[in-house]
C-alpha cells in the first residue's frame, strides 16, 4: 500500500511539474500579450487618424539614436496628439466598435454549439417539447 502510494504522489508531483510554466515562459507569454495589446491600440488609432497611430507605434518602439530633445519633442507631439479630444472620441468608439465585434464573434460560435447540444430549440419553437 505505502508503494502504491508513493507511486501516485510521485506521478502526481511529475504531471504537476510537466505543467508548470517556467518563469521564462510566464515573461514571454506576458511579452506576446504586451506586444498583440499595443498592436490591437495602434490598429484601432489608424481608423482615427493615421499619424497619430504612427507615434503610438513609435511610441511602443522607440528608434534607439534618439537624441534628448528629438526625445522631447516627440513627447510633446504624441501628447498633443492622443489627448486631441477628437481623436479620444474616435478611439472610444472605435474601441467600443471592436469589443462588439469580438462579443458578436463569440456568440456566433458559440451559438451553434448551443443549437448542437439541445439548449437552442427554445428559441425557436416552444411547442416541441
Amino acid at each position: 500500500m505505502n508503494r502504491l502510494k508513493a507511486t501516485i504522489m510521485l506521478l502526481s508531483a511529475i504531471t504537476l511539474t510537466a505543467c508548470a510554466v517556467s518563469p521564462e515562459q510566464r515573461a514571454e507569454r506576458e511579452a506576446k500579450r504586451v506586444r498583440a495589446e499595443q498592436a490591437l491600440q495602434v490598429k484601432l488609432a489608424k481608423q482615427c487618424d493615421m499619424e497619430t497611430a504612427e507615434l503610438m507605434h513609435e511610441q511602443f518602439n522607440p528608434p534607439l539614436d534618439r537624441t534628448e530633445k528629438e526625445q522631447k519633442l516627440f513627447e510633446k507631439r504624441y501628447t498633443e496628439k492622443v489627448n486631441n479630444p477628437v481623436f479620444q472620441a474616435c478611439y472610444k468608439l472605435a474601441l467600443e466598435n471592436y469589443k462588439a465585434q469580438e462579443e458578436l464573434s463569440y456568440m456566433r460560435m458559440h451559438y451553434d454549439e448551443d443549437f448542437r447540444f439541445g439548449f437552442g430549440f427554445s428559441r425557436f419553437c416552444y411547442a416541441c417539447w
